[in-house]
């Protein structure tokens, strides 16, 4: 990799996506090399079949390392909502006078704020959520504010040590030595959401094919986060409970069902997978469909739950995404009546890539490259 460029290893709940890219023009990316592959998954954070996984990234990183024509020395690792703790703490430290706050002040909020690491797994990365000064003022960024103290509302993120030494073995087995790991949620709070928007609090959903993610998100932290294992794949699971379907035929069916629209009585759903013609009632679809994404909903409805106490939160949207249940037509609306809460589907905003199933991929890619500079030599120096 050149030292602009970066390797990052996307693991979600059906694929393993390795990408190198750098950033381009108007801050977009360039991808240099890009290669997905399914494996078997995880679920309550254990995957199904280590062997498995391996071969998968083996395959991923070959192949992108063939279509960028160069070898890989570095990985970032993307850590799933499942194999991830989101710590919130307050801190408060003081100055002996009133003085210009300094990046080296907020190093040592961070640091005196949090010592207990270990119980939660291994660190990998900090978020501010805001800072206080002495006249109350709360601010994202305190740096060259006069204060005589300064407070602070910071998270820490701490990955599943079985997570992290699993993909260590893998990669150096790989060849790879240097592989940094950095917390999904985050980078998709931090590409997704426009700052003006996580100023105050934001509710950000990512429901992948077996696992969502469920976070709150404030300034460049996130106060609230929970995980559990459902997602777009236990939809069409429902489906094949109810109807004498294949899997694979379910899923293929299960997106081309319209959830909103008007059906006259006897509308049926045709498949044809090469060997075998399907044909199943649009009405008996649907009411499948829905009760499927009614367990979603009970799940999410629990976590909105344990966050009631952040009153703020009453009207602020849930912003969805991932590549769970954002391609079923009319799903966004059912969650949204369902839930009895505004939902919007949020997604990268890059011409060809502005799918909500590209998210989680890019906003690792830009955590990665945000990283990647502020570790460069030019950048500490100045």
């Amino acid at each position: 990799m050149s030292r602009k460029s970066v390797a990052v290893l996307c693991v979600e709940s059906s694929e393993i996506t390795a990408l190198a890219g750098e950033r381009g023009v108007n801050n977009t990316f360039v991808f240099k090399g890009m290669h997905s592959v399914r494996y078997d998954g995880f679920a309550d954070g254990q995957f199904f079949d280590p062997a498995g996984l391996k071969a998968a990234v083996f395959e991923a990183l070959e192949r992108m390392e063939l279509s960028s024509g160069r070898g890989t020395k570095k990985v970032y690792v993307g850590v799933p909502g499942e194999f991830l703790q989101v710590v919130s703490k307050r801190h408060l430290i003081s100055f002996q006078r009133k003085r210009k706050v300094l990046p080296t002040d907020i190093d040592f909020l961070y640091e005196s704020g949090f010592s207990d690491e270990g119980r939660y797994g291994e660190f990998i990365r900090r978020g501010s959520i805001y800072f206080v000064t002495s006249d109350k003022r709360r601010i994202i960024d305190p740096v060259g504010m006069i204060s005589d103290s300064l407070e602070g509302y910071v998270s820490y993120f701490f990955a599943d040590t079985r997570f992290t030494e699993l993909f260590r073995n893998i990669l150096a087995e790989y060849g790879i030595r240097k592989v940094e790991f950095l917390p999904v949620s985050l980078a998709e709070a931090l590409y997704l959401i426009p700052s003006e928007v996580r100023d105050e609090y934001a509710i950000l959903l990512d429901v992948g094919y077996m696992s969502m993610t469920f976070s709150v998100v404030c300034g460049n932290g996130i106060v609230y986060q929970s995980a559990a294992s459902v997602g777009g794949g236990h939809v069409a699971a429902h489906m094949i409970e109810n109807i004498d379907l294949p899997f694979d035929v379910a899923e293929a069916i299960l997106h081309k069902v319209n959830l909103s629209s008007l059906d006259v009585a006897d509308s049926r759903i045709d498949f044809n997978d090469g060997e075998e013609g399907y044909s199943v009632p649009v009405s008996e679809v649907k009411e499948i469909v829905k009760e499927g994404l009614d367990i979603l909903c009970e799940e999410i409805n629990q976590c909105l739950e344990r966050c009631s106490s952040i009153r703020a939160l009453e009207y602020k949207p849930i912003l969805l995404t991932g590549c769970g249940v954002t391609s079923i037509r009319g799903a966004r609306d059912h969650i949204s009546g369902r839930l009895n809460r505004v939902v919007e589907i949020v997604a990268p905003r890059l011409p060809y890539y502005n799918k909500a199933a590209q998210s989680s991929l890019l906003s690792l890619l830009n955590m990665a490259l945000e990283t990647n500079k502020a570790q460069g030599f030019f950048h500490k120096l100045f």
